[in-house]
């Protein structure tokens, strides 16, 4: 007797969808990915409309904030000759190779919009749930599922402040969403506004094109180069397991201001380091330096041709202003009584599923921002999902799910002084332990004692999930083994990827002050672990 197998919705095809589908089929679940675009990807296809409803959220020469063995799927390294920091048209080839790879194209609908999700008829019965789709503009099309994965992503709609005085500006007001290259800005005095990653970018490209760039910050923030300590990338120092948080604070600190005073760019941040805002920028501080860029610290109010900041100076004759204050998270497609777009009444149980509903048939991927690469965290969510639905793991109660998520809030209000949805990288570690592949030190020391040492000392790549549990893949422990020559032999001509060597003399005695150390601390070793 054949069992039919159960259907799952997934909304996107961007790098969460493609991880959810294929977490599906590892479950023998048959997904449907529905994405609005004509092409897999999400985002990261670049698109040359600037119209402030396009789709496209990239500019022509992003490249990425973290580096090649940080930032990918769990079980599909990119490829030996990418450089340690990827262009965006490099990280979309990955994605359909990734598609290729495990064949998930066959069950992707493109130009496929989902217009509606509600409950079926029998949903207080089976927790199943009717999908309306829309291709091409035709007619609505609603089909029953067993279980929906909205992977729709953090970036579905940009936020834009609002100032006193804002109507009365003569000049143009752009979100940082509609920036794709410098060319509009040649030869304009330009006011950038925002304190995050995508206000700096713009204003660093733009720099060397204006008459003049103005940065305005509210409260000022970190900058943190690609490059670390030794040249190596910057998420492969700060991306450690067992590493004391006012250690890494302090070491880290002391790096960022051995040449950057923040007070003297006007940038000094009002909260400690991993506390407050930050940019990835390798450019801002010499534009700066240069005078390209000029800092100013918040709007107080705009003016018919500029703006008064709160510090009582002014800046006239702005011919345009663009808006980074990010964005915010919508799912106009569901009601908000099954998933609020309010983020503080969202009610997510580890940031996956609301626990409002009466069956856990309804999973969030990835409707949120990260301070580090979000893609192995949204890959742990769907593979946590999937065994969800197929009951291979369970839920706790109702009210402990609230308590939770209460001590979470929390948490992120004590860190940022306000509640900031910026999810920790901890997360990773307690959806691993939740799902059944969490890479224990012990565990591993007893099978492999040069892996364990390399789990617990190396950079903590998201090939460590992988190497035990369900879905575990073989390729794992050689992905764990070879990372650091896996992170720069995209530089080299010829890129041999070979294990570092090592002896086995030094390997027994540290692999007992691993064992040591990691049966001491905490359960989740990342806990207080701030990466940025």
């Amino acid at each position: 007797m054949t069992v039919e197998r159960k259907t799952v919705a997934i909304v996107g095809a961007g790098p969460g969808g493609l991880g959810a589908a294929k977490a599906c089929l590892e479950e023998n679940l048959l997904p449907s990915v529905f994405e609005k675009r004509d092409k897999l990807g999400g985002l990261w296809n670049y698109e040359a409309d600037t119209s402030i409803g396009t789709l496209g959220r990239i500019h022509k020469n992003l490249v990425l904030n973290t580096c090649n063995i940080m930032c990918g799927f769990s079980d599909f390294p990119l490829p030996d000759d990418t450089p340690p920091f990827p262009t965006h048209e490099a990280f979309l080839k990955y994605f359909n190779d990734y598609a290729d790879h495990f064949k998930l194209k066959e069950y992707i609908h493109l130009s496929t919009e989902v217009v509606n999700i509600d409950r079926a008829d029998d949903y207080d019965v089976t927790g199943r749930w009717t999908v309306a789709t829309r291709q091409h503009n035709q007619q609505v099309v609603t089909t029953t599922y067993d279980f929906v994965m909205v992977c729709s992503g953090a970036f579905s709609e940009p936020f834009i402040a609002t100032f006193p005085g804002i109507d009365q500006f003569k000049g143009d007001i752009l979100h940082s969403a509609q920036f794709r290259d410098s060319k509009p800005f040649v030869d304009k005095k330009v006011l950038v506004i925002g304190e995050s990653f995508s206000a700096v970018d713009v204003v660093t490209e733009i720099s060397n094109a204006t008459t003049q760039a103005y940065l305005s910050a509210r409260h000022g923030f970190w900058i943190y180069g690609r490059q670390g300590p030794d040249g190596w990338p910057l998420d492969t120092f700060l991306l450690r397991r067992y590493f004391p948080l006012k250690l890494k604070r302090f070491l880290y600190k002391r790096f960022l201001e051995r040449d950057t005073d923040y007070s003297a760019i006007a940038l000094k941040p009002h909260r400690d380091l991993f506390n407050t805002s930050f940019a990835v920028s390798d450019f801002l501080v010499p534009q700066i330096i240069c005078g390209k860029v000029k800092v100013f610290p918040e709007v107080k109010q705009f003016l018919s041709n500029g703006v008064e900041f709160t510090d009582g100076t002014t800046v006239n004759d702005l011919d345009i202003v663009v808006i980074g204050t990010g964005y915010r998270v919508k799912t106009p497609f569901i009601d908000d009584r099954f998933l609020s777009d309010d983020v503080e009444t969202r009610d997510l149980y580890q940031y996956t599923f609301p626990i409002r509903l009466r069956h856990p048939t309804l999973a969030a991927i990835g409707l949120f921002a990260t301070e580090t690469a979000p893609i192995p965290i949204m890959e742990m969510q769907s593979r946590w999902a999937v065994r969800v639905f197929k009951t291979k793991c369970g839920l706790p109660p109702v009210e402990q799910m609230k308590n939770h998520i209460t001590s979470k809030a929390d948490e992120l209000r004590d860190r940022y002084g306000k509640y900031k949805l910026f999810v920790p990288i901890s997360l990773l570690d307690e959806l691993a332990d939740l799902t059944g592949c969490y890479p224990s030190i012990w565990r591993i020391f007893l099978r492999d004692p040069r892996l364990a040492v390399r789990v617990f000392f190396a950079p903590m790549t998201p090939f460590a999930y992988r190497l035990v549990g369900p879905h575990s893949w073989p390729g794992a422990r050689d992905a764990v083994m070879t990372c650091w020559d896996r992170c720069l032999s995209g530089l080299r001509k010829s890129s041999p990827i070979h294990q570092s060597k090592g002896s086995l003399p030094w390997l027994f005695p540290l692999g007992l002050v691993t064992i040591i150390i990691a049966s001491i601390a905490d359960r989740y070793p990342m806990k207080n672990l701030h990466v940025y």
